[in-house]
């Protein structure tokens, strides 16, 4: 019997990101993309008699509690859903300061905050069609930059994930067309990094 609850999109606590996002793109990207994963993540699993014991996080991280058959389906979507639920928590409509703790953290394995900007940008620039570019922890409980391909999660790859950006080009081409560089540069400027250095809190061992 399938339990009746199944994974949420997270509710936004915003209702516009203008400037840096436009309304058209924050709208679909969250109500179409975002919707269309967690749909079919529960359909999925609920085919497959999943009973929701775990958290996302944790199917992402033990890849053997995944029923296995539609496995390379279900994967897709849960990436789908894990990436674009961290990219829509990283973000706020108040021009926010980065804490000083956090800066402390990046200014150990960047030199400054402006390297970690700027290396994180180049890192997003190198993706080849779609993918997402990531503040990590490693196993180690180092800072790393990654990026991944299509709807891969950094979980998958042994790595917890505290800070995304979406370089799909749904995420930005309304607005930027192909000016990848200028949609990164302002989505900084609405990165909540209180949030960030809140995960990181939460993850370091």
């Amino acid at each position: 019997m399938v339990i009746n609850l199944k994974y949420e999109r997270i509710k936004l606590d915003y209702n516009s990101l203008e400037p840096e996002i436009d309304n058209r793109t924050l709208d679909l990207h969250y109500n179409i993309h975002y919707r269309n994963y967690t749909d079919t993540l529960n359909k999925l699993l609920q085919k497959n008699n999943y009973q929701y014991k775990y958290s996302p996080e944790y199917l992402a991280k033990n890849i053997d509690t995944i029923p296995i058959e539609d496995r390379d389906e279900i994967l897709y979507n849960l990436g789908g859903y894990l990436n674009h639920s961290l990219y829509f928590y990283n973000l706020t409509d108040k021009k926010k300061k980065v804490p000083n703790e956090l800066l402390e953290v990046i200014n150990k394995y960047f030199s400054s905050f402006s390297s970690f900007k700027e290396e994180f940008i180049n890192s997003a620039l190198e993706v080849k069609g779609s993918g997402y570019t990531f503040l990590v922890l490693d196993k180690n409980n180092k800072l790393r930059i990654i990026n991944t391909s299509n709807q891969d999660t950094p979980y998958y790859y042994g790595f917890i994930p505290i800070m995304a950006i979406d370089v799909w080009e749904h995420a930005y081409y309304l607005k930027y067309t192909y000016n990848k560089r200028e949609y990164l540069e302002k989505v900084f400027n609405i990165i909540d990094f209180d949030k960030v250095y809140k995960l990181y809190l939460n993850n370091i061992k």
